[in-house]
């Protein structure tokens, strides 16, 4: 039977909260011998009540990355709705599932309900720390610390706090309840509760961080955690056992509820009927901030912070590094092979870098000019840009359908890969996927590392661009906008450089001078449309009769020349005669009434004989009058 696949969608899945709920996915979906794919976006949506907000440009190459998902090849979809930067994106993704036929599960968004979800109880864990403080401590007096008001996380754990207060029949108290917005404000809270007649027995804080926050605010008024002041959070970070003293905390069960995502799966794939919501408890962990412990500080703790600090300035020293080089790349292949260092610091096992067919071939520009330039984002084909950790030649193009260039579905184990967005400006230009040796919370390095990669992809390509649009018009300010062929600027700057250079090197420079004969009447009888042909049909002529590397100019309305020169000699005579045959032929084909001709004429010298290029056209022009003037005579 072929192998299930389930496909995650998160913000972020190397973040702390997100790894951990990922972790438990993976842990399931191994022992169920399940591939696994991570659809991962880069950057957090703002905070609640935060004024920071995304630019559109940023939001859509973010959101692209859910486009690569393949509906037919994944059996199931778990999406982490409360991580997503748009809400958009859960009900595009839920929509585009249920049209494929394809389950899928929300964890941990109570505000966006699907068919299936699995849900962390806040209140519940919230009533675990308060009822600890409360039963296992005595504590009566506790004050608490919220985020946001109106905040529905807040909402959650403030009612928990008071439902547990009001069962050990503990007045509830205003003045004890402040709001610490889930950041540095709770400092100021607790200043508030420290400057109170009588003094809170424990602080409960609505997160971790607030609650470090509230610990140092405790300190810096000389009191101490937990003999003066208890004190407890929620979230269970890991800088929980590395504080002074480690902190009591609740964790929610991230892990635990991805596995249950996974379970709740399996039973469809089995057909079993599976609940709407399947709800996860938390777990109480006791530490030394409310007393359940003696331990002041945890012997790893300097050890914990020293090696953070290094594993940063190995990240910097690389990143740097990169930079340095890509600064200096030439092809686009040398651009994403500085890459590797950093894939190894990251310790992936395998990285393809995966870019738009259309970017990577040239066929785009980026528009910095015109803000209201349409979005470019996936393209059909893919074209794999980096060898790591696999053989793919580097320029491999495969559909995007595949997602990656080469068989990885259906190997001899389950597999997991992960795929994060490259965008810039107004262009998605691809994507990374990889396959990481483990889930570990690496959080800002590696969405430092990836925009790092595309910000400079996207200069790289953009000025690829702006290259091509300079060479255009420098074209259009030497060339002729009719013919195509070179104009008087063009001769001078070109050819000057023929004759220097047979100065130098020796050989012989030949100019041709040519006028179409008989344009006026032509004009006259069938208009400027036959004009231009006539004058099109003869530049023509020109260019394909003359040697390669000669400067073929329109000098004027009817009035062409030719710069030719080098080592080897040419046949003047014979370039003429190619000429007329060009004419002559087109004559025939041509079905027009008019016909189309031209007179010739020419100057050679050797190196040692060169005068100026403006008498050489004087002689050149001098010699082709002299044609003209033979061809009416004969024609009398």
């Amino acid at each position: 039977m072929k192998r299930k696949t389930v496909a995650v969608c998160v913000t972020g899945y190397d973040w702390e909260y997100e790894s951990r709920v990922v972790n438990g996915i993976y842990m399931r979906c191994t022992e169920l011998d399940v591939n696994l794919l991570v659809f991962a976006n880069l950057m957090r949506r703002p905070e609640i009540n935060s004024t920071r907000t995304l630019p559109e440009s940023a939001a859509r190459g973010e959101e692209e990355i859910y486009n690569l998902i393949n509906y037919d090849l994944v059996d199931g979809i778990i999406i982490l709705g409360d991580s997503m930067i748009e809400e958009s994106i859960i009900a595009n993704v839920s929509q585009r599932a249920e049209q494929h036929n394809v389950p899928i599960v929300n964890v941990n968004d109570s505000e966006h309900k699907l068919f299936r979800n699995v849900l962390l109880s806040d209140e519940k864990a919230m009533e675990f720390v308060v009822r600890h403080l409360v039963k296992d401590h005595g504590y009566t007096k506790i004050n608490f610390i919220g985020g946001f008001p109106g905040n529905l996380q807040t909402e959650e754990r403030l009612a928990a706090y008071k439902k547990v207060l009001s069962e050990y029949n503990i007045p509830i108290e205003e003045e004890r309840i402040a709001y610490g917005e889930f950041w540095k404000k709770s400092i100021e809270c607790t200043e508030k509760f420290l400057e109170a007649p009588e003094l809170p027995q424990a602080i409960v804080c609505a997160s971790d961080t607030m609650a470090f926050f509230c610990m140092d605010a405790i300190k810096e008024k000389g009191l101490r955690v937990p003999e003066d002041i208890a004190v407890t959070g929620f979230d269970g970070l890991k800088d929980c056992e590395f504080y002074d003293p480690p902190l009591t905390s609740v964790r929610r069960g991230f892990q635990e509820s991805g596995v249950a995502a996974v379970n709740i799966l399996n039973d469809i794939w089995n057909g079993k009927e599976t609940p709407e919501f399947v709800s996860v408890d938390s777990v109480l962990i006791r530490n030394g901030s409310c007393g359940c412990t003696s331990e002041k500080k945890n012997i790893n703790f300097y050890n914990s912070v020293y090696s953070v600090q290094d594993r940063f300035k190995e990240f910097n020293s690389y990143v740097l590094e990169m930079n340095t080089k890509f600064s200096c790349a030439e092809t686009s292949a040398e651009l994403y092979a500085e890459t590797k260092k950093i894939a190894e610091f990251f310790k992936l096992k395998k990285l393809y870098i995966c870019i738009c067919s259309n970017i990577e071939q040239g066929a785009i520009c980026f528009d910095d000019f015109n803000p209201k330039a349409e979005y470019t984002g996936l393209s059909e084909k893919m074209v794999s840009m980096l060898e790591f950790g696999h053989s793919v030649p580097v320029g491999t193009e495969f559909s995007t359908k595949e997602l990656i260039p080469e068989g990885f579905l259906d190997g001899e184990k389950a597999v997991m890969y992960a795929f994060s967005p490259m965008y810039f400006k107004n262009s998605f230009l691809g994507y990374l996927a990889y396959e990481p040796s483990c889930i570990k919370g690496n959080g800002n390095l590696f969405e430092t590392w990836l925009m790092n990669i595309s910000n400079n992809a996207g200069s790289f390509y953009m000025n690829r661009e702006l290259e091509y649009v300079v060479d255009k018009l420098q074209n259009l300010y030497i060339r002729d906008p009719l013919t195509g062929l070179y104009n008087r600027r063009g001769m001078k700057q070109l050819g000057y450089n023929i004759i220097d250079k047979v100065k130098k090197n020796g050989g012989e420079v030949t100019i041709f001078c040519a006028d179409i004969d008989n344009l006026k009447p032509i004009n006259d009888e069938y208009g400027h449309e036959g004009g231009d042909n006539a004058i099109l049909q003869t530049a023509r002529a020109i260019e394909a009769a003359m040697p390669k590397g000669s400067i073929c100019v329109r000098t004027g309305g009817d009035e062409f020349c030719v710069i030719c020169g080098g080592a080897d000699s040419i046949s003047p005579e014979r370039c003429i005669a190619a000429v007329d045959e060009y004419l002559e032929k087109y004559n025939r084909c041509s079905g027009l009434k008019y016909k189309v001709g031209c007179s010739c004429g020419y100057k050679s010298l050797k190196a040692e004989e060169l005068m100026s290029i403006d008498a050489m056209i004087n002689a050149a022009d001098e010699n082709m009058y002299k044609v003209k003037a033979a061809k009416k005579t004969g024609r009398k």
